[in-house]
């Protein structure tokens, strides 16, 4: 108690009685994305337009890296093809074929296209015609300000680039109609020193210093802001692992001065990433269907590589992120699915929530994953993470139905599972505006579902009639074209039973989810919006009486916790959140000397056993109807 001895008046604020439980966010979503880099590339000089890394110099030279998550300028989403090593170079290094002496087109030409190449003379059409040594014939029009005809030394008419043409659009110009013609080519800028010495950079140092805690944003401006800042801290982490003599303090001056132009590529060649692209797309998906705040975390890691442990770089992303209520891991593969799934459990953080994905060549015919490991780990040639994402012309399925494939190996072990349910399992992929489209042949992009069930989850939780008791089911799924595949009522039960939610079209009433179950192996959490009733009356208890910790371990102390409790539950059982017909019906707390007995209360121990019942989505609505007489009289 105070010590009064001066003579006078004291006034003191006490507090009595319970302190109300303060709801808990059940909406906020993190958000894990991959990006490759490699841990060699081929520093040149010149103002590339294009995509291009920094070299480690003051002079900031660029360079184009021809690894294969980096991408070909005239398709962001395709792998770029790597030229042959310059000879008595170091793997890694790229050089170009020899180009005709004297003649800017031929030096241009020999860096885009492999092989040999023969530039026919010019017929008076302003088109160029030319042929390689494997018979490939390659013809294009051009304008006379990028293109012009010169004569050479033996006084033979020639094509060659016009004074004060921009390289960069002729190489755009080539590569584009090569590409139409499926004749390979690299891709290279003119500014790549094809015999420079290979920089070499230590991915998992940049990882390690530009990881921490999720930062959050609000908005896809938010999301391109964020995006800003991280592709200008990855420009500087780069120079200064390739140059030891840059401090990051003159990183950052380099960044700087860099003109627009210059950023702009780099930004343009970041966006384009595969990874960061299934970021924006999942992101953009997750607020057009009513999510409020995301939490990305993107672990960088080398090429080919295994990355940084999972659990590991989930803790440290968001252990210190307490307003993270559900994660998802957009378009990456079976390893980080049941990563996010294990630290969303008891395991981990306990009160999370994981948006987890079917492969994307489960439910579809052909291409289908027949065997178990067919889908799971790698497709085409590449792991999820950094194969190019699909692209298309127009939003047609373009795969066959799914026919009811139902092998049960595949269904059980297509999805990661545990025994409190969660987290729960989404299919098929979606087809979606790209918003790097280019061209009419690129206008839609295939789209992992995590992101738009993440946002259609948070949308249920906010609107009228809605909240976290409300299974996330029969909801449209907004800002998606079509599906990659279609799933009928019949094939639907084989999936359904396996826990996997089947987004589907429904009559009359466009693209809804259609599905509520969640990855339990008990059937106590079958239901998505049961777990996460319990997450949400949980985190919020949890979170609200930490006032009761070292308080005395009396009778009052146990009263004001339990009426804090009792309190909230009455206010959830109000808003129709928990079943019965009255409240006692629907929870009940106990706190008293009977589940705290002396032997606990001696050991610092206070005891709250909470019993609630929540209420059960109706998954099948069965309507009997039945033929009687009638009855005279």
């Amino acid at each position: 108690m105070p010590d009064y001895r001066t003579p006078g008046v004291y006034i003191e604020e006490i507090s009595s009685g319970p302190r109300p439980v303060q709801a808990s966010s059940t909406t906020e979503t993190g958000f894990v994305a991959v990006i490759t880099l490699p841990t060699q590339f081929v520093p040149g000089s010149g103002d590339a337009a294009g995509m291009f890394l920094p070299g480690g110099s003051e002079d900031v030279h660029m360079s184009w890296n021809r690894a294969r998550a980096f991408r070909r300028l005239t398709d962001s989403g395709a792998a770029a093809v790597a030229a042959e090593p310059a000879k008595g170079a170091k793997k890694g290094a790229k050089s170009a074929a020899p180009a005709p002496v004297g003649n800017d087109f031929g030096t241009l030409l020999s860096d885009i296209l492999p092989g040999k190449w023969d530039v026919r003379a010019p017929t008076g059409e302003n088109k160029v015609t030319m042929s390689s040594e494997k018979g490939d014939m390659l013809r294009f029009p051009v304008s006379r300000a990028l293109m012009s005809i010169k004569v050479d030394s033996a006084s033979k008419a020639e094509w060659d680039l016009s004074f004060g043409a921009d390289s960069n659009k002729v190489m755009e110009l080539i590569a584009t109609f090569a590409e139409e013609q499926s004749i390979p080519h690299t891709g290279n800028l003119p500014c790549v020193d094809a015999k420079g010495k290979p920089k070499t950079i230590d991915i998992n140092a940049i990882h390690s210093r530009m990881h921490g805690t999720a930062p959050s944003f609000s908005s896809m401006d938010g999301f391109h802001a964020w995006r800003g800042e991280f592709g200008a801290r990855l420009f500087q982490e780069v120079i200064v692992e390739a140059d030891s003599s840059i401090s990051f303090s003159k990183a950052e001056v380099i960044w700087d001065s860099l003109n627009g132009k210059a950023k702009g590529a780099w930004q343009a060649w970041l966006r384009s990433h595969p990874g960061m692209r299934r970021l924006e797309l999942a992101v953009n998906g997750f607020f057009a269907n009513g999510g409020a705040t995301a939490f990305p975390a993107v672990a960088i890691q080398p090429e080919g590589a295994a990355g940084p442990g999972k659990r590991g770089f989930l803790e440290k992303a968001y252990d210190g992120a307490s307003a993270v209520a559900m994660l998802c891991a957009p378009g990456l593969e079976f390893g980080w699915q049941q990563a996010i799934l294990e630290y969303s459990g008891p395991a981990g953080r306990g009160d999370l929530f994981a948006i987890l994905e079917a492969p994307r060549y489960l439910l579809t015919q052909p291409p289908r994953g027949v065997g178990v490991n067919d889908f799971r780990w790698t497709k085409d040639g590449g792991p999820y993470e950094v194969r190019e994402l699909q692209v298309l012309p127009e939003p047609a399925a373009n795969e066959l139905r799914f026919m009811g494939f139902a092998a049960d190996v595949v269904l059980d072990r297509c999805t990661p599972r545990d025994d409190k349910g969660h987290g729960a399992c989404y299919a098929p992929w979606l087809i979606v505006d790209n918003p790097l489209s280019v061209s009419a042949k690129d206008k839609y992009v295939i789209a992992s579902p995590g992101g738009f069930i993440a946002g259609v989850i948070a949308g249920t939780d906010n609107k009228a009639g809605g909240g976290v008791h409300k299974a996330p089911a029969n909801e449209p799924v907004l800002g998606v074209a079509d599906l990659v595949t279609s799933v009928s009522d019949r094939e639907q039960a084989s999936l359904n039973v396996k826990g996997i939610n089947i987004i589907r079209h429904r009559a009359g009433a466009g693209i809804r989810v259609w599905g509520a179950r969640t990855v339990a192996a008990d059937a106590l959490w079958n239901y998505v919006n049961v777990r996460r009733l319990f997450l949400f009356v949980e985190r919020s208890v949890r979170d609200s009486v930490n006032w009761a910790v070292f308080q005395p371990n009396n009778n009052q102390t146990r009263n004001n916790l339990k009426n804090s409790i009792a309190a909230f539950l009455f206010r959830c059982y109000n808003m129709g959140m928990l079943d019965g017909d009255t409240w006692s019906d629907s929870f009940t707390v106990q706190c008293d000397k009977e589940n705290n007995p002396e032997a606990d209360i001696r050991s610092g121990l206070l005891t709250v056993d909470v019993q609630i019942r929540p209420v059960f989505p109706a998954e099948f609505v069965r309507i009997r109807f039945q033929q009687t007489p009638m009855q005279v009289g």
